[in-house]
């Protein structure tokens, strides 16, 4: 993936990515939906995609990362998406290989909630199982 200079709206892969992270509850959730509802993107080097919301307004999470999905990559590596929120905003979905390695193509909306990258779920919140049928 090569930086991009402007903004622009998110492909829908990319959409359908950010709409499965947030099938996970979490604080904020309701919240963070409505601010990636009206969202432009830019990728601003490999795995690293700037988000930034079209609607005013916060989300009350309580980390910075409140959600992280996990998908496989054509090579069969497991692909990490986290959803970076500073200031109640989202501003970026990181996506790396655990070895580093880049990735072969962006993963199909089957993905898996982490619950241990948010904190919501060790305190009780329901969790949601988004599994990838690879990983089933």
């Amino acid at each position: 993936m090569k930086a991009e200079q402007q903004l622009r709206e998110p492909t829908v892969r990319e959409r359908e990515l950010l709409n499965r992270l947030l099938e996970a509850e979490f604080p904020g959730r309701d919240e963070l939906e409505r601010l990636l509802g009206q969202v432009y993107v830019r990728t601003i080097a490999e795995g690293y995609l700037e988000l930034r919301s079209q609607v005013s307004g916060n989300a009350p999470v309580v980390k910075r990362i409140p959600v992280e999905g996990e998908a496989r990559d054509a090579d069969g590596m497991i692909i990490h998406l986290l959803l970076h929120v500073i200031e109640g905003r989202p501003v970026e979905l990181e996506m790396y290989k655990d070895d580093g390695s880049s990735i072969l193509r962006l993963p199909s909306p089957q993905l898996r909630h982490h619950p241990r990258a948010c904190e919501a779920c060790s305190k009780g919140y329901s969790q949601k199982k988004i599994r990838h049928s690879a990983l089933s």
